[in-house]
């Protein structure tokens, strides 16, 4: 099956989420992703950004698709899916376990091939890399992270992770050099300038 991976990087464009919504795929989403596209199934992996939003956004509270916790606590208080997770190498096989990947990108793309079937994942907003320099003190100098800008303070998780000289996230990138691709899982990356550029690299208008 098919399915779109809709992450939150600045290749998101005004023309990609143009196409987001007028595909018939289904699309699994991570943090606000929610807010762009009709989602199957959304997922992150940060607490606090479930007691953020769900407080800020009826949207969120009041949403049909499926929403997913690695957190038993989180799951109960907001009465949403809960899955187990852990820290496997690649992607987990074992359905109603995930492995956490450092990211909700990573684990996004985990929940769909686990427990929806996906194995042909088309990847849009994944650039996992900065937009320019990082200057160790919050700021980077080029761009924004995410297409919608930054998250509100409070949610503002900054880390090196073993920056490149380009930006790239190279701790979260090896995370994803662990995923095996092949009979059971294909990797199509439709992010333009992204640095997970070791699956296979498409546009999105010829797999949407």
């Amino acid at each position: 099956m098919r399915g779109i991976i809709l992450g939150t990087g600045p290749s998101v464009t005004p023309e990609v989420i143009e196409q987001l919504q007028s595909t018939r795929l289904p699309i699994f989403g991570c943090n606000n992703s929610y807010q762009i596209a009709p989602l199957t199934a959304l997922l992150s992996c940060n607490i606090e950004w479930w007691d953020y939003y769900w407080k800020a956004d009826p949207e969120l509270r009041e949403a049909s698709f499926d929403k997913w916790t690695w957190s038993r606590e989180t799951a109960d208080k907001y009465d949403i899916n809960y899955i187990a997770g852990d820290w496997g190498d690649g992607l987990s096989t074992t359905p109603g376990l995930i492995h956490y990947g450092h990211s909700s990108g990573y684990q996004i793309l985990n929940l769909a091939t686990v427990q929806y079937g996906v194995t042909e994942a088309i990847l849009v907003g994944y650039d996992l890399r900065y937009p320019g320099k990082y200057d160790g003190t919050k700021r980077i100098n080029g761009g924004a992270r995410h297409y919608f800008g930054e998250y509100p303070k409070e949610l503002q998780h900054w880390t090196r992770f073993n920056m490149g000289e380009n930006g790239e996230l190279n701790g979260l990138l090896t995370c994803y050099r662990g995923i095996k691709t092949g009979e059971n899982l294909r990797i199509i990356n439709c992010s333009p300038g992204s640095a997970l550029d070791f699956f296979e690299m498409g546009r999105l208008s010829e797999w949407i």
